[in-house]
């Protein structure tokens, strides 16, 4: 079980690793509008990973993640919407629909909704995991660290 916990920390950081490095490709450093993708990517990566290596920080790094994947969402989802509406998209939805998806955002907001399912799959092994060292230990409360 153990392993399987590292297994999915090494994912979550991966998948966060990426979106961050995807974030500074398209939103360069260099212009300050492009500040909020760059830093909610960068509080994924560091923050919301490590929230998750202890069990007494593992709510909130769920909290936080799922707040980041809502975010990021809705954040791309109307940004793909706005620029179809505004003809920035070559392709339209009703000439070829699958094109078009696939120049929205709609991938990275696949790899988004990835990261949080592996948070959640991440958090249920750590409480898995908590309960069975009290279970061996024969304790009811306390926060053993992971």
């Amino acid at each position: 079980m153990k392993t399987l916990r590292r297994q999915l920390w090494t994912v979550l950081a991966a998948l966060a690793l990426g979106s961050t490095l995807v974030h500074l490709r398209i939103h360069p450093p260099t212009n300050v509008a492009y500040l909020w993708p760059n830093l909610f990517s960068w509080l994924d990566l560091v923050v919301v990973s490590l929230l998750f290596l202890y069990r007494s920080t593992a709510l909130l790094g769920l909290i936080l993640n799922s707040f980041l994947v809502f975010l990021g969402i809705i954040m791309m989802a109307d940004y793909s919407l706005t620029a179809t509406l505004a003809g920035q998209v070559r392709l339209m939805p009703g000439d070829n629909f699958f094109g078009w998806l696939l120049q929205t955002t709609f991938p990275e907001m696949v790899v988004v909704i990835t990261d949080f399912l592996v948070g959640l799959a991440l958090y249920r092994v750590v409480m898995a995991l908590s309960s069975e060292q009290q279970a061996v230990n024969g304790k009811i409360g306390g926060k053993p660290a992971l």
